[in-house]
C-alpha cells in the first residue's frame, strides 16, 4: 500500500476540510494550505472548546463515504468498469455459477467489460496483474483515509470526547473494511488453505510510511478483528442509528461478524449475529421484496408501473426496507450504477444494451415454489420500450432475468423517463441472519443453525403459502445444516456485492457452468486458487518485502 501512502502528509488534512473550519471565521489560524500538524495538536491541546469542536468535525467529516466509492478514475479511463466499489462487486458475481450476464447473441456483440468477467477469460481470472490494480488501490485508498483521521483520533483523545469516540470508532471500521477486503480478494481463503500464508503489510499511521514487511494471515486477521472489537465497544454508548447513511454499531458489527466467518471464529460470529439479529428482527415485506413475474407482461404493455420507492432493493425507506444496515438516499450519494447494471426497466445496461443478469436454471430449480422469492425472475420473454435521453427502443428481456432490481419508474419521478434515481443498499440484516446461521452450523451447533435459517425462511414464504422450513423446504431434503446455509445465501444474495464469487471461495466451491442450460460461458472453470488475485506491480515494486 506504500505507493498509495508514500507522499507527504499532505498537510494532513484536505484543504476542503478545513475551509470548512476557517469560512466560520472562529478560529485564528493560518491559511488552510500552511495549517501545520503542530498548530492542529496545539489547537487540541488548547481549551477553546468551539475551535476544538471545529477541527475535529472536520478531520472525521463524511467517513461514511468510504463504504461507497466512486468516482475513481485507478485505470486512467472515467468509464472504465473497475473504478467503484459496485462496479468491482459486480463484476466479481459475473464470476460465478448464479448468475448469467444476458444472452449469448448479445454477448457475442458486446466488448463490455462485464461480458469478458462473465466469461472468465485468462486476463480476468486474475493472473495478469494490471487488471488487479484497482481492486488493490480501492482497498489502499479506504485505508488511507481512515489512518487520516486516526492520526488526531487517539485512544486517549477518545476518553474524553463522545464525538472523538465516535469519530475513531468509524474510522477504525473503515480500516477493518479496508484490510478485509484485502484478505478476501488477495489471498487463498483462511479457513481453506490460506492459514498458514502470508497476509498483508499493515499500515496503523498516516504519513510517509517505510514499506512494511508482510504480516501473516493470523496477524493480519488479528488486526482486522482487534480494529472492529474496539469499533464496537467504542459504538455502544452511541449504538444503532435510523440513518442509514452513516456508520454506526450496526455496521461494525455486521463487519465483524463477516471477518469473524472468514477467520473461524465462531464465537465472535455467533455473539455478532444474535445481537445484530436481535435489533433487525423486521424483514422486506412480500409486497416490497422486487418486481414480480406476474406483473411481467402488463410492465412491458405499459398498463403498469413499478416504482422505485415500492421496491425495497432501490429504496432505504424503513418502512419499505427494514433490512437496511448501510446505504445511501438518492442525491445523498447513492450510487445508480447498480440500478443500470440490473434493473431490466431502466435505460442502462441490463435494459437497453440487453445485458440483463439471469439466474441459473439450476439455482432457480431449488428455490421452493411457496418461496416468494421465485418470483423475482422471468418466466418468459418479454418486450419493453425503453426511453433514452436521446432516443427509444425496443428491447427483448430474455427470460430467467431478474426483476430483483426492477422498477420502471425512478424515485421521485409519477412516469417512465430517461431518470434512474434511486437509493443504494450496501449492507441488509439478511446477510446477518445467514451468517449467524453460518457460525452455528460451523461450529456443530446445527439446532441453533435450523432456527436461525427458519427464521428466515418464514419471511420469505409466499403469502397463503404454508411456512417454510428448513423441514418442508423442496430443494433441501437431505441436506446438512451447513448446505441448507450456503443454498439459502445463494437465493437471497443473489447478484449483491459479489457475495457468491466470495462465498464460493471461502467454502471451496470450484465455478462449473457444464451443468447448466443458460449459461453459454461454460467452456472454462474456476477453481478457489483462481479466485486469488494477483498483487499489482504497483504495490510489489515498491514493497519489495512480498518478494521474501
Amino acid at each position: 500500500m506504500k505507493y498509495i501512502m508514500k507522499k507527504n502528509i499532505f498537510i494532513y488534512l484536505a484543504i476542503a476540510a478545513f475551509a470548512i473550519v476557517t469560512s466560520c471565521r472562529t478560529l485564528d489560524v493560518a491559511p488552510p494550505n500552511s495549517l501545520t500538524d503542530e498548530q492542529i495538536q496545539d489547537i487540541l491541546k488548547g481549551d477553546d472548546e468551539e475551535a476544538i469542536d471545529q477541527i475535529i468535525t472536520a478531520i472525521g467529516n463524511n467517513l461514511q463515504t468510504n463504504l461507497n466509492v466512486s468516482g475513481a478514475t485507478w485505470t486512467g479511463y472515467s468509464s472504465y468498469p473497475m473504478n467503484s466499489q459496485v462496479d468491482q462487486d459486480f463484476l466479481m458475481s459475473m464470476r460465478g455459477n448464479d448468475v448469467i450476464l444476458g444472452t449469448e447473441q448479445v454477448a457475442n456483440s458486446s466488448s463490455n467489460g462485464h461480458t469478458t468477467a462473465y466469461r472468465l477469460s485468462s486476463d480476468n481470472t486474475f493472473a495478469k496483474r494490471g487488471v488487479t490494480y484497482p481492486y488493490f488501490a480501492l482497498g489502499a485508498l479506504l485505508t488511507t483515509n481512515a489512518n487520516k483521521v486516526l492520526l488526531y483520533m487517539t485512544p486517549e483523545a477518545a476518553q474524553t470526547s463522545a464525538k472523538v469516540a465516535d469519530f475513531r470508532a468509524q474510522a477504525l471500521t473503515v480500516r477493518a473494511y479496508a484490510y478485509m477486503q484485502f484478505m478476501e480478494r488477495f489471498q487463498p481463503a483462511y479457513m481453506n488453505g490460506g492459514k498458514d500464508g502470508k497476509g498483508m503489510p499493515i499500515y496503523e499511521n498516516y504519513g510517509t510510511n517505510a514499506p512494511s514487511p508482510i504480516s501473516s494471515a493470523t496477524e493480519t486477521y488479528e488486526f482486522i478483528l482487534t480494529d472492529l472489537k474496539e469499533a464496537v465497544k467504542l459504538f455502544a454508548a452511541k449504538g444503532y442509528t435510523d440513518t442509514p447513511d452513516d456508520i454506526d454499531l450496526g455496521v461494525a458489527q455486521f463487519l465483524l461478524c463477516r471477518a469473524a466467518l472468514w477467520a473461524g471464529e465462531w464465537d465472535t460470529a455467533i455473539s455478532t449475529g444474535k445481537s445484530l439479529t436481535g435489533h433487525f428482527s423486521k424483514f422486506i415485506k412480500e409486497s416490497h421484496y422486487g418486481a414480480k413475474n406476474e406483473d411481467f407482461a402488463a410492465v412491458c404493455a405499459g398498463t403498469k408501473d413499478v416504482k422505485v420507492e415500492d421496491n425495497a432493493f432501490l429504496c432505504v425507506d424503513s418502512d419499505v426496507n427494514p433490512e437496511v444496515i448501510a446505504g445511501f438516499r438518492t442525491g445523498s450519494g447513492a450510487n445508480t450504477y447498480l440500478n443500470g447494471f440490473a434493473n431490466v426497466y431502466m435505460p442502462g445496461e441490463a435494459g437497453v444494451s440487453m445485458l440483463a443478469p439471469r439466474i441459473d436454471d439450476r439455482l432457480y430449480a431449488l428455490i421452493d415454489d411457496n418461496d416468494f422469492r421465485k418470483r423475482n425472475y422471468t418466466t418468459q420473454d418479454g418486450t419493453y420500450h425503453y426511453i433514452t435521453d436521446q432516443s427509444a427502443y425496443d428491447r427483448v428481456i430474455p427470460a430467467y432475468a431478474n426483476l430483483k432490481w426492477g422498477a420502471s419508474i425512478a424515485k421521485s419521478y409519477t412516469e417512465r423517463s430517461f431518470h434512474v434515481d434511486c437509493d443504494q443498499v450496501i449492507f441488509r440484516s439478511a446477510e446477518a441472519w445467514l451468517m449467524l446461521a453460518e457460525a452455528y452450523a460451523q461450529n456443530g451447533e446445527d439446532s441453533n443453525a435450523k432456527t436461525t435459517l427458519n427464521t428466515l425462511l418464514a419471511a420469505r414464504t409466499k403469502s397463503g403459502a404454508s411456512t417454510l422450513t428448513c423441514d418442508n423446504y423442496s430443494s433441501m431434503s437431505g441436506m446438512s445444516a451447513l448446505k441448507m446455509v450456503q443454498l439459502q445465501t445463494r437465493i437471497e444474495l443473489w447478484l449483491e456485492n459479489g457475495r457468491e464469487f466470495y462465498n464460493n471461495k471461502r467454502w471451496n466451491i470450484t465455478v462449473d457452468r457444464s451443468g447448466s442450460t443458460l449459461h453459454y460461458a461454460k467452456q472454462y472453470t474456476l477453481s478457489p486458487a483462481n479466485m486469488v488475485l494477483e498483487v499489482p506491480l504497483e504495490e510489489t515494486n515498491t514493497n519489495t518485502h512480498w518478494a521474501d
